[in-house]
């Protein structure tokens, strides 16, 4: 491919102005008596427009030619038509205006001696002609700044907010939804070819020109973007591919936008396709999407193309229903293009259901949000009851693990559940807010420095490592509550939990309950299957080396290498840590909650919780 010769292109858009051979109504924009070069691609070149009658109405020319590539002529009006037509349907494809294909011939000076109409008469190319295909269209706002060594940048900055990126979702999915009912696959997703219309507030999608008519829903050509393309393209799964490809794009596109544009695996603005690639690769969750947003995304951009959403339309009802999830208010014309959805993907299942058996009824927004409501009101309400029981049960461990109080006085122990406290207020708003959770663990630290190890140091720098609210802040009121009855004294009668060494039977029941509220969780759908399994899984394996650690510390105390300090001896590490372990291995293996009729991985069906719900 030749480089683009900015000069030569200008003085031969020039002329063929001057000449009216390209659009009459219309001329070129012209800055310092340059004309207005709005951007170049990988084969073209495009350029401001404005209208002869209404110069304050600007628009864009793509050319194609002048790096000495163009397409197919027959290719080059199929695509141009299957834009004109989808954009006369859709407010959300960019409007084609005009198309024009011409051939130039220069004589040895590089004089313009004759133009072509190339649609009109047989042409051949040689060595003193340039073959320039034309489409005149719609001025929009790029999204995207792009500039070297993987760096680019949004120029709408708005756009990295999920509630900004569902819009857009919203908008090119329906774009791409009545493309794909057309029987015709776009086959260029990506941001470059999205655009904003500042007038109307709307995407649009633009640049069919490798777009494809698939009669039967399927297509062979390779042709991609790197990092953009579907895997069965890019590593020749199979000999062709359809619809799921589009869905590939578009949720490669979501998650760029959602990452600070950079792609899976990768640290900036391009693809490393051996990670990206590769079928056991699972995508990260992008930093700026909400875990049932990332789920949508991970699904849409499945390796193998059956385990995608198998239509557009069904991934506009899955972001409809990430939608009704969103705690933040978002705009009656995001809920207006959630309800379309919904009521389309209705539309398609009964046209698919004809003939069969009647299946569930897809429900519409409002009671999809009705039905939500309740189970966020359940959830609140089964929390409440894990943290008061989590905050009496951790009480009685302190006094049963703890009979010496006198480190109560201390200022910096006694400080330090008020800085849990603010930490457990912030993991509200995030889960684990990283620089104050560090800084309250350099402060236990500290604590304990001046005071000695505790039970309470123990169990509050293990709330703020879970960083879960509802622990946090049970961790924080019984530490606050068992220190004002310690020096109240309104808890001696508790003292034969010290005296016949009954901590570590407390410290059992701590361990089951704070493991069947982890369990509530992922049935809520509060969390994602991953995140709970690895959570849990650690959290079992800690009781197993509990149990192995109790073994060591046993034997190195008969050999009198160690004296085991009282603390630990309290908690009995071998007994408690075998007792815990079986009892929630029973549990989950009763439970089955990590069987793979309810894993969720990479956006899972979510029919299990709604079954939950029913039940409950």
């Amino acid at each position: 491919m030749q480089e683009f010769d900015k000069a030569f292109a200008e003085f031969v858009l020039s002329a063929l102005d001057e000449r009216a051979c390209l659009f009459p109504q219309f001329a070129f924009t012209k800055s310092n008596n340059e004309l207005k070069l709005l951007g170049t691609g990988g084969f073209s070149s495009v350029y401001e427009m404005y209208d002869k009658e209404r110069p304050k109405l600007t628009y864009a020319l793509k050319v194609i030619g002048f790096q000495r590539h163009t397409v197919n002529s027959m290719e080059f009006w199929s695509t141009s038509r299957i834009q004109w037509i989808l954009s006369q349907e859709s407010n959300y494809i960019v409007r084609i205006l005009d198309t024009r294909e011409l051939l130039l011939f220069f004589d040895d000076r590089g004089m313009l001696t004759e133009i072509k109409d190339a649609t009109k008469e047989a042409w051949e190319e040689n060595g003193n002609s340039l073959h320039l295909q034309f489409v005149l269209m719609d001025r929009l706002d790029e999204l995207i700044e792009k500039h070297r060594f993987g760096k680019a940048r949004l120029l709408r900055e708005v756009l990295n907010t999920e509630s900004e990126v569902l819009k857009l979702a919203f908008e090119i999915g329906r774009a791409l939804a009545l493309t794909h009912n057309n029987k015709c696959l776009h086959r260029d997703i990506k941001i470059e070819n999205i655009f904003w219309d500042a007038s109307e507030h709307v995407y649009k999608l633009g640049d069919f020109g490798i777009a494809k008519w698939a009669e039967d829903g399927n297509a062979e050509t390779i042709v991609y973007t790197d990092g953009y393309g579907a895997p069965e393209i890019e590593r020749r799964l199979y000999d062709s591919y359809n619809a799921t490809a589009d869905i590939y794009s578009l949720g490669i596109t979501l998650y760029l936008l959602l990452n600070d544009l950079r792609f899976p695996g990768s640290d900036g603005y391009y693809s490393k396709v051996e990670v990206q690639y590769d079928p056991e690769f699972v995508f990260p969750a992008p930093v700026h999407a909400s875990e049932r947003m990332a789920r949508v995304i991970r699904k849409m951009c499945s390796f193998y193309p059956e385990d995608r959403y198998q239509s557009m339309n069904e991934v506009l009802m899955e972001l409809s229903m990430v939608l009704d999830s969103e705690e933040t208010t978002a705009s009656d014309e995001l809920f207006e293009l959630a309800d379309i959805a919904t009521e389309t993907y209705k539309e398609e299942k009964t046209e698919a259901d004809e003939g069969e058996e009647p299946k569930e009824r897809v429900k519409t927004r409002a009671e999809r949000k009705e039905e939500q409501k309740i189970i966020d009101i359940i959830y609140r309400e089964e929390s409440i009851k894990y943290f008061v029981v989590i905050t009496v049960l951790l009480t009685l461990l302190f006094k049963g693990l703890q009979p010496d109080s006198s480190m109560v006085a201390d200022w910096m122990f006694f400080a330090l559940p008020v800085a849990v406290l603010l930490e457990a207020l912030l993991q509200r708003v995030k889960e684990f807010h990283l620089f104050f959770g560090t800084v309250v663990l350099v402060f236990a630290g500290l604590s304990i420095y001046s005071t000695g190890l505790t039970v309470p140091h123990i169990i509050l720098i293990l709330c703020v490592l879970v960083g879960r609210p509802v622990l946090t802040l049970a961790g924080t009121v019984s530490t606050g509550l068992w220190m004002l009855l310690e020096v109240t004294g309104w808890l001696e009668f508790l003292d034969y939990l010290s005296k016949w060494d009954l901590g570590w039977i407390i410290l059992i029941a701590v361990a089951l309950v704070v493991h069947r509220y982890f369990h509530m969780r992922i049935v809520w759908k509060k969390t994602t299957y991953v995140r709970t399994f690895l959570g849990m899984t650690v959290y079992v394996i800690m009781f197993l080396v509990m149990f192995f650690a109790g073994v060591v510390l046993l034997i190195l105390q008969k050999c009198s290498v160690i004296v085991v300090p009282d603390i630990v001896g309290r908690m009995h590490f071998i007994r408690t840590g075998i007792i815990a372990y079986l009892a929630m291995c029973l549990f989950e293996w009763r439970d089955g909650i990590f069987s793979e009729e309810e894993q969720e991985i990479e956006g899972g069906e979510e029919s299990a919780g709604d079954d939950k719900f029913m039940d409950k």
